[in-house]
């Protein structure tokens, strides 16, 4: 996705769903694609989503936290430090069932600025989405 132009296309935008839990991912799935995100890439750990992050353009990641072995935030916070190659500036979403403050203030101060709880629909994640490329379109 070009981030020149806040016009962009729903068709256009690339998302990776980082969820352990398949039923999750398919229905956050299911969700993108009725609000017009056809692109998706799925990874159940966060080794597989390193894995697709090495080979593909992605625009946007739902990130669930409880996951095992290495947590959202845990992940969110290589990302953030680059050390997955190119990956500071996509927007991260945060997609759990973890409602802690500790959590959610761990998640903002990480860069994450959307943060919705489980389950969700698709009308609070075109919401989400919307904000957080319009905060990464300010930073740049």
């Amino acid at each position: 996705m070009n981030n020149d132009s806040k016009q962009t296309s729903w068709e256009d935008i690339t998302c990776l769903i980082v969820d352990d839990d398949k039923f999750s991912r398919t229905f956050i799935k299911t969700a993108l694609s009725q609000i017009g995100i056809k692109h998706t890439f799925e990874a159940a750990t966060s080794t597989e989503a390193a894995e697709i992050l090495s080979t593909e353009s992605i625009d946007l990641i739902l990130l669930d936290q409880q996951m095992p072995k290495k947590s959202g935030l845990e992940f969110a916070k290589e990302l953030k430090s680059g050390s997955l190659g190119d990956t500071q500036n996509i927007p991260i979403i945060m997609v759990t069932v973890d409602t802690k403050e500790k959590t959610v203030v761990d998640a903002k101060e990480l860069g994450i600025y959307e943060y919705l709880v489980k389950p969700v629909s698709p009308l609070a994640l075109k919401k989400r989405i919307q904000c957080a490329f319009e905060i990464t379109m300010e930073k740049e």
